[in-house]
């Protein structure tokens, strides 16, 4: 019997697949990222528009947008992660998480864009008037920046606990396509979202919340029911009898104890943080050089339709590159597309040529680090090495948004938001290379083992 059709290919855990069961589960995990995707564009794309156009500062924006998910994905995470992994049921260990919290998620995000509606109305209580004296920000800052965080905090159980459903129930020998397709879909709910629905934003911003909240609930309850997860081994009963700062310090230990992850965690928020400014690139197109959101939707659907053309040959160069060389020239090709970008864009045509080019650089360096990080974190514990890297980032981007918004209060030029990038991305390269040797001194491809 040949490698292909080796039964042992289609197994994971106690999950045994057919062939058409192995199609079935693809369909729906890869469904269930479109969904969510989608989902996820509203926050960062109109969030910042309905601020702004209701006199919030740059600070302010940075700090709702970006920081307040940063700070809870530092918190919340790596708690989520660790219990994750060790909770029981008969539901399985992770879609239990999903499923509860979905129903918060969906009445969350379709209350967030009557914040300004909210702020008139509190505005005319006596309690909140006397509260307001006593608030560093407007009552605008305050309803957005409550309804944003409680979103945050069960959306964050979808957001980490999803990507390690997929590894629980994929088989390894279909992971590396099942990312390549992963990518695929995502990037089509992000052209899906840029083409059809961003351009309605201006006259239509409630009922794209509310829509998309609805439309987000359903599809992702359904597939967490359509896909099924397998029997676990029990948790070590050794920690399940410890106290729960044991815990935190076995957390700790396993995950900071080792140079070589701190210098990955640092890659991975280097990577993050480069896109702190992103949240203005809006008002560089809109305000700078003019540009109506239905001209910045479709260029933005453009742009996805490239990278889905680009992504299975990123990946064929990934497979031959390796995730090490891919990550290092995706990050140095970004910071010296980003910063030629800064001199060159002048109108909506090289703004389009340039966002194409820069995407290049981007998705390599985006599927790089998939592979990247399984090749180097321990398999038996990925997701919470996965909650550890994100808490680094986003601790760090935490400080960094409000920076972010501060620096474009200072220069009032949002042609910024491609120098910002170029910094990081080098910092990012470099520790890159320093992981790779390490990585190659400790047996590299034939022999490393995860410390």
């Amino acid at each position: 019997m040949t490698a292909i059709h080796d039964p042992s290919r289609f197994r994971v855990g106690t999950l045994v697949y057919s062939r058409a069961s192995l199609v079935t589960l693809f369909a729906w995990l890869l469904w269930g990222d479109f969904v969510y995707t989608l989902m996820e564009s509203v926050m960062p794309s109109l969030l910042p528009m309905m601020l702004r156009d209701n006199g919030a500062s740059n600070q302010a924006i940075a700090f709702i947008v970006s920081s307040i998910y940063m700070v809870v994905n530092a918190v919340a995470n790596p708690i989520i992660s660790y219990k994750s992994d060790r909770f029981r049921s008969r539901w399985g260990r992770r879609r239990p998480f999903i499923l509860v919290t979905t129903p918060f998620v969906v009445i969350l995000l379709a209350l967030i864009p009557f914040a300004p509606e909210i702020s008139q109305t509190l505005g005319g209580a006596g309690w909140f008037a006397g509260l307001l004296k006593y608030s560093p920000v407007t009552s605008l800052v305050l309803i957005s920046g409550v309804l944003v965080a409680a979103f945050q905090i069960f959306n964050m159980f979808v957001s980490s606990v999803y990507y390690y459903l997929i590894a629980d129930v994929v088989p390894a020998a279909f992971i590396g396509r099942f990312y390549g397709l992963f990518r695929v879909f995502g990037t089509l709910a992000g052209l899906t979202f840029n083409y059809f629905i961003f351009g309605m934003a201006k006259t239509h911003m409630h009922e794209i919340f509310i829509g998309m909240a609805i439309f987000y609930g359903f599809f992702i309850t359904l597939m967490c029911l359509r896909v099924k997860e397998g029997e676990y081994p029990p948790p070590d009963e050794k920690e399940e009898r410890g106290h729960w700062w044991s815990g935190i310090r076995n957390y700790a230990d396993e995950c900071f104890g080792h140079p070589l992850y701190l210098l990955i965690f640092l890659v991975y928020g280097l990577n993050i943080w480069a896109g702190a400014s992103n949240v203005f690139g809006i008002f560089f197109s809109r305000d700078q050089l003019g540009l109506t959101l239905d001209q910045i939707g479709k260029m933005s659907a453009y742009i996805g339709v490239f990278s889905v053309i680009i992504i299975y040959p990123l990946g064929i160069l990934l497979d031959r590159w390796g995730s090490h060389k891919s990550m290092i020239a995706g990050l140095l090709g970004s910071a010296v597309l980003k910063l030629i970008s800064f001199y060159m864009i002048h109108d909506y045509w090289s703004l389009l040529l340039w966002s194409i080019l820069c995407s290049i650089p981007l998705c390599l360096s985006g599927l790089a680090i998939m592979k990247w990080l399984i090749d180097l974190y321990p398999r038996e514990r990925y997701g919470q090495f996965g909650s550890a890297g994100a808490m680094v980032s986003s601790i760090g981007a935490a400080l960094i948004g409000p920076l972010c918004g501060l620096f474009f209060d200072y220069v009032k030029d949002y042609r910024y938001v491609f120098l910002w990038a170029v910094p990081f991305y080098l910092a990012g390269a470099w520790t890159a290379w320093l992981v790779y040797r390490k990585w190659k001194s400790m047996g590299g491809e034939a022999g490393y083992r995860a410390p």
